[in-house]
């Protein structure tokens, strides 16, 4: 499996509309990609970072959505949430180990 987790910081007032967004509008897309494992939005309440923890069946399949126009259109579907300047930066991870619960 392939983890990406993107970070960015969120205007204070978009607590709720950024959840909806992402149930409603990112996860379908992501489904819509052969490799999507899951997805979650992270946020500590009344702060502003936002996490997004998306996981991949392989390397591969996540390149694959990476090279597509999907994570841009996502992107830019929060992009009015934003704090001024600022954009997801991801950090990639294969995963080593894990522990179903």
């Amino acid at each position: 499996m392939f983890v990406r987790m993107a970070y960015w910081n969120c205007k204070k007032d978009s607590w709720g509309e950024d959840s909806e967004l992402f149930e409603s509008d990112a996860v379908p897309i992501m489904q819509g990609h052969s490799g999507f494992v899951r997805a979650m939005l992270l946020a500590t309440p009344g702060e502003v970072q936002r996490i997004a923890f998306t996981v991949w069946r392989d390397k591969a399949a996540y390149l694959t959505f990476v090279a597509s126009p999907d994570l841009e259109r996502i992107t830019q579907m929060f992009a009015h949430m934003y704090v001024e300047g600022d954009r997801p930066e991801p950090v990639e991870y294969e995963v080593r180990a894990q522990s179903d619960v």
